[in-house]
């Protein structure tokens, strides 16, 4: 039964990477950039929300709130790396995500202090099956995870629009002479993406404290998922997502006795098992090699 706790938590923690290495993907298909600067939006649009909750606004008030902040970002992220995805500089452009990412914690930490807030006082409501139990936040997180990665799988792989997003990158200038401009679907995806960051924020948070530097282990393990599954495939980015999680916690949950491992070892098995996974299969856990005649 330990194990299967164990195997619920992991299957949780793996739907919020996925929630973000989703958006990261959308992001770096339609400008080939990694924006890193995900994890900090999620975070900002948290805190938009328990400042908007603390000052007595009522949920839905707050939930607007936050969706607007949401979309802002989105917006100001569409402002910085525009320019330096049609130049096609996106190493630039993955540093600038980076440092982004980083003034927004410092704005954050400047607002509103390093000590961490709590969007609820009282114990979190849980679910339990059986012997088995998950938190409010954690069911909502799956129901998510599974609707919004199906979702995403059908529109990127099945509808023009998906088609559309990946040759963005690729030819904007041949999309341009058609009458579609690149830049909307880019606008559009980094609003999407900032949303997307927003609510694995703040499910994130709910189940523990809310501080400024709460997505960066959520973006990295997120960005580790994405090189782990093939930047050029979805698939092969959700799956990943549950297995550099699922791994790590279950080598940690299950160790025991003198053979115990401390939670501070989990980034390095992540680290490890990615680093296994990208010799094996550099491009990707879903891709095959091409046969030469």
């Amino acid at each position: 039964m330990f194990f299967l706790q164990i195997l619920l938590h992991s299957l949780v923690v793996g739907t919020q990477v996925v929630l973000l290495a989703v958006p990261l993907y959308l992001v770096y298909s339609s400008s080939k950039i990694f924006h890193l600067g995900l994890g900090a939006t999620g975070i900002s649009v948290a805190y938009a929300l328990w400042f908007a909750l603390k000052s007595g606004w009522s949920l839905p008030m707050a939930i607007i709130f936050a969706l607007i902040c949401a979309i802002v970002l989105g917006i100001l992220s569409f402002a910085l790396l525009e320019k330096l995805a049609k130049k096609k500089e996106h190493l630039f452009g993955l540093l600038v995500s980076f440092s982004f990412g980083l003034c927004l914690e410092a704005i954050v930490a400047i607002m509103f202090g390093t000590d961490g807030k709590f969007f609820l006082t009282t114990p979190l409501p849980t679910i339990r099956f059986s012997e088995l139990y998950l938190t409010f936040p954690g069911v909502a997180t799956l129901i998510a995870g599974v609707i919004l990665s199906v979702l995403f799988l059908i529109i990127v792989a099945k509808t023009p629009w998906g088609r559309k997003m990946k040759a963005v990158s690729e030819n904007s200038y041949l999309l341009a002479s058609l009458s579609f401009n690149a830049g909307t679907v880019r606008l559009f995806v980094l609003i999407i993406a900032s949303v997307l960051a927003g609510f694995v924020g703040i499910m994130t948070t709910l189940n523990s404290n809310l501080t400024p530097n709460a997505g960066f282990s959520v973006i990295v393990l997120a960005f580790i998922a994405l090189l782990v599954g093939g930047v050029n495939s979805l698939k092969g980015t959700i799956l990943a997502s549950y297995i550099v999680v699922l791994i790590p916690e279950l080598i940690v949950g299950l160790s025991s006795g003198q053979y115990s491992i401390s939670l501070s070892w989990k980034m390095v098995i992540v680290f490890v098992v990615a680093a296994i996974f990208l010799t094996w299969k550099p491009n990707g856990l879903l891709t095959r090699k091409a046969r030469v005649e």
